[in-house]
């Protein structure tokens, strides 16, 4: 179908990818720039460590412009209709508050640390989709946070932000 046979309706239902395909391609133009940032260094290496980073940004920037492309100049009706489905289908409060949360979460972080942020992210998200288990859910939250925490400092050696408990 060319894009002067699509419909209004299509049009519209297109306008969700096409917003996505958008924002997809700004964040790899992102990538690239901070991935061009990255410092050759010296060694042996043939490939430097920038260049993964470099063919990530860009394979998402070609998948972005088929994905724009998919919307804009050759309108596809199969995902037009899947688009609506999913549009009528979505709780967008649930989206947004997640959203919040996910926010709230970032901003914590660095002041609570990993565990204490992490432990009350879980819980909350939980119960944003629909989790009327409290008790346990802040359990698991607790646990899989202190699980990913010691796993990460000790085994990986990646330190993750201490927070107020000053752990490890």
């Amino acid at each position: 179908m060319s894009a002067r046979d699509a419909s209004g309706p299509m049009r519209r239902q297109l306008r969700g990818p096409r917003w996505f395909a958008l924002a997809l391609l700004g964040a790899s133009g992102a990538l690239l720039v901070e991935a061009l940032r990255i410092p050759q260094g010296g060694g042996y290496s043939a490939i430097g460590p920038r260049f993964f980073p470099i063919i990530i940004s860009v394979g998402l920037a070609l998948l972005s412009l088929l994905l724009l492309a998919r919307t804009t100049l050759l309108p596809d009706a199969g995902l037009a209709e899947a688009a609506a489905t999913e549009a009528a289908a979505t709780h967008w409060p649930t989206v947004g508050l997640l959203a919040l949360a996910l926010i709230g979460y970032a901003l914590t972080l660095g002041r609570l640390g990993y565990i204490v942020a992490t432990a009350l992210f879980f819980p909350l998200t939980a119960r944003l989709l629909g989790s009327r288990r409290p008790a346990r859910d802040v359990l698991i939250g607790v646990a899989l946070s202190l699980v990913i925490y010691y796993s990460f400092t000790r085994w990986l050696g990646i330190r993750l932000p201490a927070g107020v408990l000053g752990l490890f």
